[in-house]
This record gives structure tokens, C-alpha cells and sequence, in this order.
């Protein structure tokens, strides 16, 4: 790892590249584990935690639990994150003055979701439209499942690519760009991500980097924000794209108030890095640009509408799929982005359910929205100009202990209470929303989704376990 040490040493100050590089050489296993809170769900934890000082909603843990076997995890109540990956904390009132009027903000490279739903609670007074997206296939099912668990009604979940966002010329106000990188930050973790290092590599990254963040480029209005990220610490992905896309694209680099800056994170000439062994976690890199190139306005139109009004409630029903959503704010933009790519549109804010047979059969994700907080039963009804003769959605919400709630989240069986009433219920655990049964009579049909089932479960006395992989 010659060329490694040479390039930190270029990169860094000599006493951050020492400081990286005892870490790295101690044998030491991966940071200590922290977690965000969901400041929309309440959650009493019981874990032994203290405060990541940059970040007020998240905490360090004494010790890693199973978060396989809390149903809160699944519920949405926080999510495991490192903690330098909370940097947009320290940025969050850039971000805020950075908002117009109808204010949207792109996550550009999503999954598996922390930053969209860390931008999710920094917004969430002013909910602007957020669209959250993954251009990778195979990295999209764990983002909508991240953004579901999070509860919000003003979410895009996409899966393009820049090239076909940057259409969208001058929508957003903010775009947050954790760029694909070499990964040096995982080399505490993974001994593939050191194995497969290497100087190429990391220019072939480079590079990646600039044609993805030219692409996208149009779509930040004059004036936007973008905030470039990477969890690498190289000159090449870090600061030297960060003076490319000053000098090249038209942007001003705009620094960061030194009070407001953890101590240990090192301040760069184009940026800042969080670096292992001066503050925790597993390294980041940030930076801020202000675009002052010009750019067109919100030239939004769409042939032919895909999603539609579907109630008073800000209910929408997407017209491919029959699938009825609750979103809050306007569909220009899901009509567009369907317009260009059919198939982009993965999810629209909450998804309520689904139509069959003149029946609206509900969706999980409707159990985690955060609309639905306090609610003893509840009633959905649609338009029937827009969706034809569908009988409302009714059903009724009912309290489970944590034996429940395990059987229920690996799809077992679910034996109703005698007070249960039939029909759909809505079951909570410690007053989260967790799922949907529908109750038979003498069973329960479980609704949770097959693709997020715990694996393996056992519900002997003392034998809970998963063989899901654990965030």
C-alpha cells in the first residue's frame, strides 16, 4: 500500500495522514456505532448512548445490539449511520436559506438511503419536494424500503441516471452528491475495498466523478447549493474535482464558519475531511459550491400524466400500476421524470395501496407513514371520478408486545386478539406503526412484504434470532 500512503500524505496534513494511518495499521475493527433518530417517531430505546456532538438527533452506542431484533429499527424510529456521514448536520442552515419558494432537493446518489433521510429531518419544517435517487438497479429496493421506514409524504424515489435528471434544467435548489469513490473509507471494514484499490482506480474514479457531477449539472438553479461528498480521502475525487467544477462548471466555493466545525475535522483549501482517529467514524469528505452559471428555469412539462389526483387528501393514483399514493406537494415532477424514463418512478411519497377488484388492498408502507402517528383507526376514501367504483379503505390499529411483533416481521402466523376487530388492522409496536394484518377471524393474513422479512426465526422461549444481515 506504498502508493497509498504516499497519495495520503499529498492529500492530507502530515499529522491527519499519521493520524489515518496509526488507525489503519493498529488492527483496529471498524468505528464505534451510531444511530440517527427519527425526530418524527418517538422511540425510547434503552440503549446505553451519548451524543454525536454534530449532530443533535444522533448517539454514539456503548455497544452494537442486534437491530435485526428491535422492531423499532423497523418501524423507522432511527437509523444506523456512521457518524461522519451526518456532516449535512453542520450544514443544515446553508441548505435551509438555500430554498426557494417551491423548494426541491435532489439526493443524486441515494442508496442505501441515510442522507435522504437525514435531509428528510433537517427539512422537515419547510417540506420541500425531496427526490431521492439511485441510478444503480440492485442498490434501489433497500433506498425505497429506507425512505418508507422514515414515514415522509414529500419524497421521490428515483432510479435514473445524472444525464437524464440534468433535463431538468434549474429545478433544484440543492443537490447533495455523495459520488460513487474508491472507498478508502471502507478499508477498515472491508479488506476487498483495500484489496481492490489501487492508483488507477482512483483516477478512473475521479473521473467517474466529474462526468457524473457534469451531467447533473443543469438541473441546480443559479444560485443552488450542491454539496459534494465522497467517504474516500484522496486529492483526486476530493479536493481537486471540487476546484474542477469551481473553475470549469461555474460555481463558488463556499467555506464553512470554523465555530460551526467539530474539532478533529480538518480543513482543507476545497473542503473538509472527517478522518478517522481525530474524530469518530469512518471518514468523509464535504464540500460546498454555489452555482453562478447561468441556467434555465423550471421547464417542467409532461405529454401525458402518468399520476393523478385521486382524492382530497392529497391522494394520488398512478395509473400504470393502480397503485395509490399520499404526496403532498405537485406532480409536475414525477409526470416528468415518468415521461422521460417510464419506468424511474419507483415510489411517490407514501404508498396507501394498491386496487384490486374494486378494493383497496393496503400497503406496508402506509403502517410507517408518519401522517398516520396517534391514529386509533382510520378511513381512506378515494375519487371515484378518477378511480371508478373502489370501496374505501377502513381499518383499525391494535398494540403488540415485542414476541409479537418478531412474528409478525418474519411473517408468521398471528393469532388475533379476542378484541381485535375483523378486517384490516394496523398493528403498532410501543406506538410505532409496523405493519398490516388482516384479520380472518381465527387467523390473521400477515401483510408485511416478503422481501423484508427477517429470515430466520425461532419463537422458542430465548431462541430469537435473525439471519438477515444486519445494517
Amino acid at each position: 500500500m506504498r502508493d497509498f500512503e504516499v497519495l495520503l500524505k499529498e492529500s492530507l496534513p502530515d499529522y491527519a495522514a499519521d493520524a489515518l494511518l496509526e488507525v489503519l495499521g493498529d488492527g483496529s475493527s471498524s468505528a464505534e456505532v451510531s444511530i440517527r433518530l427519527n425526530p418524527q417517531k418517538d422511540f425510547d430505546s434503552g440503549f446505553n448512548m451519548r451524543p454525536v456532538p454534530w449532530c443533535k438527533d444522533a448517539f454514539f452506542l456503548s455497544e452494537r445490539p442486534n437491530f435485526t431484533l428491535d422492531p423499532s429499527f423497523h418501524a423507522g424510529a432511527y437509523y444506523v449511520q456512521d457518524s461522519s456521514s451526518m456532516f449535512p448536520a453542520l450544514i443544515a442552515d446553508r441548505i435551509l436559506d438555500s430554498l426557494s419558494p417551491k423548494g426541491a432537493v435532489l439526493d443524486l446518489c441515494a442508496s442505501p438511503g441515510g442522507k435522504s433521510t437525514h435531509l428528510i429531518s433537517i427539512l422537515k419544517d419547510k417540506r420541500p419536494l425531496v427526490v431521492s435517487n439511485e441510478a444503480v438497479g440492485k442498490r434501489v429496493p433497500p433506498l425505497t424500503d429506507n425512505i418508507a421506514k422514515w414515514g415522509a409524504g414529500n419524497v421521490i424515489v428515483t432510479n435514473a441516471s445524472a444525464g437524464i435528471l440534468g433535463k431538468a434544467s434549474g429545478f433544484f435548489d440543492v443537490i447533495l452528491a455523495d459520488v460513487p469513490c474508491s472507498g478508502e473509507g471502507m478499508f477498515r471494514k472491508s479488506a476487498d475495498a483495500i484489496e481492490g484499490w489501487s492508483l488507477g482506480s482512483v483516477k478512473d474514479c475521479a473521473a467517474l466523478q466529474r462526468t457524473i457531477i457534469s451531467d447533473v449539472w443543469p438541473a441546480l438553479r443559479e444560485g443552488g447549493l450542491l454539496v459534494y461528498s465522497t467517504c474516500t480521502y484522496n486529492h483526486f475525487e476530493n479536493q481537486d474535482n471540487v476546484k474542477f467544477i469551481a473553475e470549469e462548471l461555474g460555481a463558488e466555493y463556499v467555506p464553512v464558519e470554523d465555530e460551526s466545525l467539530p474539532s478533529g475535522v480538518v480543513k482543507l483549501p476545497w473542503g473538509y475531511q472527517f478522518v478517522p482517529g481525530l474524530v469518530p467514524g469512518e471518514g468523509q469528505f464535504f464540500a460546498l459550491l454555489r452555482k453562478n452559471s447561468a441556467a434555465g428555469g423550471r421547464r417542467l412539462s409532461a405529454r401525458k400524466a402518468r399520476f393523478v389526483s385521486a382524492g382530497s387528501d392529497a391522494l394520488v393514483l398512478d395509473k400504470e400500476k393502480n397503485q395509490i399514493y399520499a404526496f403532498v406537494l405537485s406532480l409536475d415532477f414525477a409526470n416528468w421524470i415518468s415521461e422521460v424514463n417510464p419506468s424511474c418512478v419507483k415510489t411517490l411519497g407514501c404508498r396507501v395501496g394498491e386496487i384490486k377488484a374494486g378494493k383497496i388492498i393496503p400497503d406496508a408502507d402506509l403502517a410507517l407513514s408518519t401522517a398516520l402517528t396517534g391514529a386509533e383507526n382510520g378511513q381512506i376514501s378515494v375519487n371515484s371520478n378518477v378511480c371508478g367504483k373502489v370501496s374505501a379503505l377502513e381499518f383499525s390499529c391494535a398494540e403488540i408486545d415485542r414476541e409479537t411483533a418478531l412474528k409478525f416481521l418474519s411473517r408468521e402466523n398471528i393469532t388475533p386478539q379476542p378484541s381485535w376487530p375483523r378486517g384490516y388492522i394496523l398493528l403498532r409496536y410501543r406506538g410505532l406503526g409496523l405493519g398490516f394484518v388482516n384479520n380472518l377471524g381465527k387467523r390473521c393474513n400477515n401483510l408485511h412484504p416478503l422481501m423484508r422479512r427477517i429470515r430466520t426465526y425461532s419463537p422458542m422461549p430465548g431462541a430469537l434470532q435473525a439471519s438477515g444481515r444486519e445494517p
